[in-house]
């Protein structure tokens, strides 16, 4: 009966301990401003452009940079848009196919209208 009494009282402080940890918030400070960032939105390698990608059904998305931190393609970047899932209403990355070609492009655009 002790036995299940612990087990209990830990599998209740665990859920406790997990709620928890799923209200703690990202937030920046802009003077005496504290500001919510939602989390998951962009991340510190994230790059919002000024541009636009199209998909098959005609749908446009603001398109974001993402340079790569580890892995095989560590320092190379690539695009990304957030869509949102039909099913479950969430919102999620998807990495745009051949997205390296189109950020070398966006890159090189950019770079071009600073040197102007």
């Amino acid at each position: 009966m002790k036995k299940v009494i612990i087990t209990i009282a830990i599998v209740i402080a665990s859920m406790s301990l997990a709620n928890a940890q799923d209200r703690t918030t990202n937030f920046t400070q802009e003077g005496r401003t504290f500001v919510q960032q939602k989390a998951g939105r962009t991340s510190k390698t994230a790059e919002p452009t000024g541009y636009t990608w199209k998909d098959s059904k005609g749908n446009e998305y603001p398109l974001f940079l993402h340079t790569y931190t580890k892995g095989e393609k560590a320092g190379r970047t690539t695009c990304y848009v957030f869509k949102t899932s039909a099913k479950t209403g969430k919102e999620y990355k998807y990495y745009i196919p051949d997205g390296e070609a189109i950020a070398s492009k966006i890159l090189a655009e950019t770079r071009n209208a600073k040197s102007i």
